[in-house]
């Protein structure tokens, strides 16, 4: 079997290990649960413009995934399955995407086309989201679709790449937002950095640029229009400016400094970063005389400069910059390697076992041993991640180096085995299935019941809720407990109760239901 055949077939499998994961795990609440149950009520209604969440219009995400979400149920049925596989479907499309952008920035480099996909699945942050029922991924795709089409303008296809652009930049807005247009423009206006000049006259090039943002706006408007007249004043404002402009750069949700990304830097680009070889071959790297090099540097600086600047900040927001750095790290590593040092070459299988023997320690670490997830890990999380190490570093020896498809390998089975680990250690926390039936078998007796507090819709789509579910604020609990004696209060508390009707944990919470008389008793967060 040679060496290019593996490279080229075998990141289905590892792509199959990633999804397989979905075995091993409920949908995770909040954010997972919440997206499920907008899908949810916009199928029970038979409405495909306005996205509701427990009875109100939902604004804070266009509508994409959730169509994605829906078209599988009209096909196969309203189920849980599908929804879940809609986020690693996205993730395979990011792998096809990954490898076609190579062959167009490397054409008579075959290897950087068969790797980049390997380098992609196995960097870290992008791995960790890879089976998520979140929007992410699937902005990447739209990401990279609009990359293709920039780099297919470039280099004369002029109608084909700006379609590109335009399809990626109307799908990225009803994905994700305008967000896409961060991700994409910088690039864009950098042309005459990355491409050569006698294939790009300046004012054709902003033309068509111009062109293709009008193009995708008219995609995107081509539902927010509707929508926005069928969802009311409050809900069109929200759309067209408070979620848009307003939040991205007014925004205090989630405000961070300027430099909070920096630190995690090391995390989310592991193993590549902290693999010698990688540097090695860094050192004379063509960066000034390779188109490609100097294409995936200026895609990856602009988008972590811009979204470093920007005031709200999760670490999930940096995943579409992701493929170009697998790009780039492709590339270097498919220059000519120059000898390591058998020394060098265990250094990741020991950052490997380091990690391992730091779950096997995390328990007893003082800082993060009074987590509830914390303290239920045991032992065999921090064993298979040791034995992960091992077997990088018996490889290392027998082989005296490391390939890529080898460490990919261990990233991935790593990540397996935390997920099988994690949830086995930690399931019922992050699976509200349990709460989700007694709602549900409530409202089937007449029983009422309602949330008190803040309520994601977390149970709507596990509990295939009709109706919605009655939310509270802490001052009218006493009227409600009094209207409805026989029924129940659901609660997120932070201490475990002495008595309840029912109780699970939730994250680091626990979710009570306690019946109408015990109502004095609520301590909701």
């Amino acid at each position: 079997m040679s060496k290019d055949f593996v490279y080229r077939w075998g990141i289905f499998p590892l792509w199959l290990l990633l999804t397989a994961t979905l075995f091993f795990r409920s949908p995770i609440p909040i954010d997972e649960t919440r997206y499920l149950s907008v899908a949810w009520e916009m199928w029970l209604r038979g409405d495909f413009l306005v996205p509701y969440l427990n009875g109100n219009t939902y604004s804070h995400k266009p509508p994409l995934l959730f169509w994605l979400m829906q078209a599988g149920w009209a096909i196969f049925g309203v189920n849980e399955w599908w929804p879940r596989l809609v986020g690693p479907l996205c993730a395979l499309v990011n792998l096809l995407l990954v490898r076609k952008l190579a062959v167009k920035l490397w054409p008579e480099q075959t290897a950087v086309a068969l790797m980049a996909p390997w380098i992609l699945i196995a960097t870290l942050l992008w791995t960790l989201f890879a089976t998520s029922t979140m929007f992410d991924i699937l902005q990447t795709c739209c990401v990279l679709l609009g990359m293709l089409g920039l780099l297919e303008a470039s280099q004369g296809a002029t109608l084909k790449g700006w379609f590109y652009a335009a399809v990626a930049l109307g799908l990225g807005v009803l994905a994700k937002g305008p967000v896409i247009f961060l991700h994409l423009l910088p690039t864009a206006a950098l042309v005459f950095v990355w491409a050569r000049q006698d294939k790009v006259a300046g004012y054709r090039w902003f033309g068509c640029l111009l062109l293709a943002i009008l193009m995708g706006a008219a995609i995107a408007l081509a539902w927010a229009i509707p929508a926005a007249m069928a969802g009311g004043d409050e809900y069109a404002d929200a759309i067209l400016w408070h979620q848009t402009a307003d939040r991205t750069v007014g925004t205090h949700i989630h405000a961070r400094s300027v430099f909070w990304y920096l630190p995690f830097l090391p995390m989310f680009l592991f193993p590549w970063l902290i693999w010698p070889r990688f540097w090695s071959n860094l050192r004379g790297s063509p960066f000034f005389t390779d188109d490609g090099l100097r294409f995936c540097l200026v895609w990856l600086a602009s988008t972590f400069i811009v979204f470093s600047l920007l005031p709200s900040k999760q670490i999930h927001y940096l995943i579409p910059m992701l493929p170009a750095f697998a790009l780039l790290v492709a590339r270097i590593l498919t220059r000519a390697e120059k000898p390591q040092r058998l020394v060098l070459e265990l250094l990741l299988p020991a950052a490997f076992g380091m990690l391992g023997m730091f779950l096997l320690l995390l328990p007893q670490v003082p800082s993060l041993a009074k987590l509830n997830w914390v303290r239920n890990v045991e032992m065999g999380w921090g064993l298979s991640v040791l034995a992960v190490g091992m077997a990088l570093a018996v490889s290392a020896v027998y082989f005296k180096k490391l390939s890529v498809g080898t460490v990919s390998t261990a990233l991935v089975v790593s990540i397996f085995a935390g997920f099988v680990f994690f949830f086995q250690y930690n399931g019922l926390a992050y699976n509200l299935g349990p709460a989700a039936a007694r709602v549900k078998a409530f409202n089937e007796r007449g029983t009422p019941c309602a949330f008190v507090g803040n309520y994601q819709g977390q149970l709507n789509f596990l509990g295939r809720l009709t109706q919605p579910l009655p939310v509270l604020a802490g001052d009218q609990v006493a009227v409600w407990a009094e209207q409805h004696a026989d029924g129940f209060l659901i609660t997120l508390e932070r201490e475990k109760p002495e008595e309840a009707a029912y109780l699970q944990p939730h994250r680091e919470y626990w979710l009570v239901f306690r019946s109408a008389g015990q109502a004095a008793q609520l301590k909701p967060l």
